[in-house]
């Protein structure tokens, strides 16, 4: 992660099932880097709405290399539109 984070806005909700409750919050910061904001311990999602788009992911590729990113690009591939 980088040191530069100063300003990050919330760009996804991670549900538990299609239609299911919050169980976290993705947020896109100034560096490009995305960030899990879990709202429960179980730290589980099915979903995530609305999908990442694809200029958000590639610019989270080369920010991100962990496994947030694999996580949030495999939901995003995953969920309906």
């Amino acid at each position: 992660m980088s040191e530069d984070k100063q300003e990050g806005v919330k760009v996804a909700r991670l549900l538990s099932e299609p239609g299911g409750r919050v169980v976290g919050l993705v947020h896109l910061w100034n560096t490009a880097e995305l960030s899990i904001l879990w709202l429960y311990e179980a730290r589980e999602a099915e979903v995530i709405d609305p999908p990442l788009r694809p200029e958000i992911l590639e610019n989270a590729r080369t920010a991100n290399a962990d496994a947030v990113f694999e996580y949030l690009e495999a939901l995003s591939k995953r969920s309906p539109q």
